[in-house]
Parts: structure tokens; sequence; C-alpha cells
């Protein structure tokens, strides 16, 4: 028996996924009172890590597409952030 087909039978075997789990959905009654959501994100008053919050907040409009090299460049903007950090503790 060749790779492929050993590979192949294993997901033959799987159990399939239960449907049930995936189609439920939480419906309110009425609309949330807007006066009571709390904001995506509240500043942090670092200025690298709120523009980091900033992007991903924009992220909510933006095509679907863009949203890879957006995280991309987020996750690369607070790791700068964190190293930062850890750099000025180990000066410390």
């Amino acid at each position: 028996m060749s790779e492929h087909e050993s590979s192949q039978e294993s997901v033959d075997e799987q159990e399939p996924v239960s449907e049930t789990a995936s189609e439920e959905v939480l419906v309110l009654d009425e609309a949330p009172d807007p006066d009571s959501v709390l904001p995506v994100w509240e500043p942090t008053g670092h200025a690298n890590v709120d523009a980091a919050l900033e992007g991903l907040h924009a992220l909510d409009g933006a095509d679907l597409e863009a949203h890879a090299g957006q995280f991309d460049a987020i996750e690369a903007s607070l790791r700068g952030v964190l190293d930062g950090l850890a750099a000025e503790d180990e000066s410390v």
C-alpha cells in the first residue's frame, strides 16, 4: 500500500463531524443599548500599542484579503513593543 493510499484510508475512517454544533446561533430578542456597549478597545497610553489596536479595529470594514497582511504588521508592531519592554527589564 502506498503512502497516499494509507493517508487516504485514515481520512476515510474518521468520524463525521457533528453539524449541530456549527448550527447554533445566538439570537437577541432586542438590540443592545448602544450606551451599555463597551468600545472595542480602550487606549493603553502606549502609542505603539494603541496604534496596533486601532489597526485591528480598522479591519472591521476592510477587504478580507487585506487581513493577513494587516495581522502580520500588527503582530510585528506588538512584538517590537514586547521586545523593547524585555530589553528594559534586562537593563534594570
